[in-house]
């Protein structure tokens, strides 16, 4: 337990690390780690739950772009402030770096193994951002269509 109690809280320090290089105003940065840590929760909890590595991190990261999306309009400011520091804990740099000491050893089955995680979990990092952006628009538009939409449209 006290292991995930750390994850969560390096997870916090490093989507703060992440705004302050970014120079993000200040007070979004307390946004901007829940949101990490956030994020890192889910992930956990879809991976505790026996969830493959692409799943575990497609939902986390459809969790961060949700929550990217909420404090946009709580805190009028645009969605990719909040999103990329959300992300950053799911970033694969363990495996990429093992992956490069694989090839550096010239043991290529476990640097093409390696290879494979990072890339999946690379992949679902943009198709979860992208599958939420696109979702949302979607909704938002034919919410903005019924909101415009007169009784008789064709009379």
């Amino acid at each position: 337990m006290m292991a995930y109690v750390i994850q969560v809280f390096t997870a916090l320090l490093g989507s703060l690390g992440f705004a302050i290089i970014f120079k993000m105003k200040r007070r979004h940065l307390t946004a901007a780690c829940i949101g990490g840590g956030a994020t890192w929760i889910v992930y956990l909890l879809s991976a505790h739950f026996g969830l493959d590595i692409f799943v575990s991190n497609l939902i986390a990261t459809l969790f961060a772009s949700a929550y990217s999306e909420i404090m946009r309009n709580f805190c009028k400011t645009p969605r990719t402030v909040f999103v990329i520091p959300a992300v950053v804990p799911l970033i694969p740099g363990s495996s990429l770096y093992y992956a490069m000491s694989a090839v550096v050893a010239e043991n290529e089955s476990l640097a093409a193994d390696y290879a494979v995680q990072t890339g999946l979990v690379a992949g679902a990092i943009a198709f979860g951002i992208l599958l939420f952006t696109v979702f949302f628009h979607v909704i938002h538009k034919i919410f903005r269509l019924l909101k415009n939409r007169t009784p008789f449209p064709y009379l």
